[in-house]
């Protein structure tokens, strides 16, 4: 059995601790602050102390919430100790600070891509979006493959302003924007290119006879976990009832969709902004999910209609049970331990008999 990982926070503060109080999302759930499952990974796995001998520093909050002023004074306090450095940045889109080694996010752009960003799957206080145990469902089975794709999409368009905007810019200029990081770090091309670009994807399945299209439009209204009631039932059966759902970028460049989709074994259409996947280097994700870049959305029909048709009725079934699988490795409670075990790996004291 593996000895617990030893992290240390050198006492550094949290940030923004009013709203924050447990700090980054594996500080909190050491803490017990998390999901039931999440918490009990964390503490049978680590040790977070505040003295040096550590096996790496974890950065006790998330990075965008220290000033720029103060990430230069921590980095010239880590820099000395010669320990791998990790520091989470979960919902933000900022570059990662020169000293720190590694840094844990749900949202990047392969185009900036560099050493040391680890792309997480994205969860918020539970143990990822598992729609399995928020449905009830005790014996889950995938379903049977339909002769017309069937495609699910309820949530956002962007608002009337945004989509009234959209009409009037150029599609092919809509749909490189919604792949750009200037369009991540500034609120009203995003609000203008990202959210519609949901739109331009529906329009474009919707005029394509092969494709079976279940599209529930809700404005400016989001359609995740914190949206309970009727709305909330209305979005978990209009993916269920479906084999395909539609996954394309909100604020940031990621969707909580794509997981959401994972847990039921659905097949995630991922309209690709420029964006990356967890383990990449480790998941061939090409063959499990429909993927179709923004700048080429009008190939999205005979995409889909060539990756549908290559399945028989007993290979589609056992897509959907891989894909159930791969959401399973992707639960926090399974995600941290392993990429901080492999990010330590190289670190000397990890193996050393206690």
């Amino acid at each position: 059995m593996e000895r617990k990982l030893k992290l240390t926070t050198l006492g550094i503060e949290l940030a923004q601790p009013d709203q924050f109080p447990h700090g980054c999302p594996l500080l909190k759930a050491w803490r017990g602050a998390y999901s039931p499952a999440f918490n009990q990974v964390v503490q049978e796995t680590f040790d977070i102390v505040e003295t040096q001998d550590a096996d790496g520093f974890l950065l006790p909050s998330n990075v965008s919430f220290y000033s720029p002023e103060r990430l230069h004074e921590i980095g010239t306090i880590v820099s000395q100790l010669q320990l791998p450095s990790i520091g989470f940045d979960i919902s933000h889109e900022r570059r990662k600070p020169v000293w720190l080694d590694y840094i844990i996010r749900f949202s990047w752009y392969r185009s900036l891509h560099e050493s040391g960003v680890i792309l997480s799957p994205a969860f918020l206080d539970s143990d990822g979006f598992d729609l399995i145990v928020e449905l009830g469902i005790r014996d889950w089975q995938p379903m049977e493959k339909e002769n017309l794709p069937s495609v699910s999409f309820c949530g956002r368009e962007g608002g009337t302003l945004g989509l009234a905007i959209w009409k009037m810019i150029p599609k092919s200029l809509t749909r490189q924007m919604a792949a750009n990081f200037f369009c991540g770090t500034t609120r009203g091309i995003r609000a203008t290119c990202c959210y519609p670009l949901r739109v331009d994807a529906m329009q474009i399945m919707e005029k394509d006879h092969r494709i079976k299209t279940d599209f529930l439009r809700r404005g400016k209204v989001g359609m995740g976990p914190s949206v309970q009631g009727n709305r909330r039932q209305q979005f978990l059966n209009n993916l269920q009832h479906n084999a395909y759902a539609l996954c394309v970028r909100g604020t940031d460049n990621y969707s909580w969709r794509f997981y959401e989709a994972l847990s039921l074994g659905k097949v995630p259409i991922l309209i690709d902004t420029d964006c990356m996947l967890p383990l990449e280097d480790e998941i061939p994700w090409d063959q499990f999910i429909v993927r179709v870049p923004s700048t080429r959305l009008q190939e999205l029909p005979e995409r889909l209609w060539e990756w549908h048709s290559q399945f028989s009725p007993a290979e589609f079934c056992e897509l959907q049970r891989q894909l159930r699988l791969l959401f399973e490795r992707l639960t926090p409670a399974r995600f941290y331990p392993e990429v901080f075990r492999k990010i330590l790996k190289g670190h000397e004291r990890i193996y050393k008999n206690v």
